[in-house]
């Protein structure tokens, strides 16, 4: 089960693309964080759109940083606050290889009502899957690749995992993809037509949160929060 802490930090975003962005607190200071793919990587963004009251308003941001390939991630100061500062520490720590996580996004456009609790935000649309493989220790880039069936809008949606220490959720990623692979096209006679089909493979790829706190640290500019 995840925790409203979560659902509150999650928004339905349009930049390029349809997609999904995240609230972070650091040292007092809030971030929205979204996949590169989404929102775009360029230093002159001053604005996206936010689903709010069933239709699109316009959020100014400041650029804080993107990641460079492959890392899918983009990182944004909003002029106003978003979201309450629920604890959700951004961590890889106590993340155990085999244990569910969870992910939350708004796929295919699709969201729900979440009545007076969301204040007229979209309610998200929530994915459970297995932490199958990644964040090998010697690379630089942080990878997650976990067993659950990612779809489009889910893109820079925050991945979440419970701590086994007091069940409190930290978000240790953001999603990006699903791992591709194309079969080829048989006919009725089980004969190879030369075309290929893309397939999804059953795999969500995701980049850690250290990138999200690396661009941070580079750049510190998020929103200050009232103390």
């Amino acid at each position: 089960m995840v925790t409203f802490n979560i659902l509150d930090r999650v928004f339905f975003v349009r930049g390029l693309k349809y997609g999904t962005a995240f609230t972070i607190d650091v040292e007092s200071k809030q971030y929205l964080i979204s996949a590169r793919h989404v929102t775009g990587d360029n230093a002159t963004i001053s604005s996206l759109k936010l689903f709010h009251d069933e239709m699109w308003k316009d959020l100014r941001v400041t650029f804080v940083g993107a990641s460079k390939d492959p890392i899918d991630i983009s990182v944004f100061a909003p002029s106003v606050r978003l979201s309450p500062s629920h604890p959700l520490e951004p961590t890889f720590a106590g993340l155990i290889l085999g244990q569910d996580v969870y992910f939350a996004g708004f796929p295919y456009k699709m969201w729900s009502h979440g009545g007076d609790l969301m204040q007229g935000r979209p309610l998200p649309f929530l994915k459970k899957g297995t932490f199958s493989a990644g964040l090998e220790p010697n690379s630089d880039v942080k990878i997650l690749y976990v067993d659950a069936i990612n779809n489009e809008g889910f893109s820079g949606g925050p991945v979440v995992f419970a701590s086994q220490k007091g069940n409190d959720f930290k978000v240790v990623g953001v999603v990006s993809k699903f791992k591709t692979e194309y079969e080829p096209v048989i006919d009725k006679e089980d004969k190879e037509t030369g075309l290929r089909v893309a397939y999804n493979t059953g795999f969500m790829v995701a980049y850690g949160i250290n990138h999200v706190l690396n661009l941070i640290r580079a750049n510190p500019v998020g929103l200050v929060l009232d103390t």
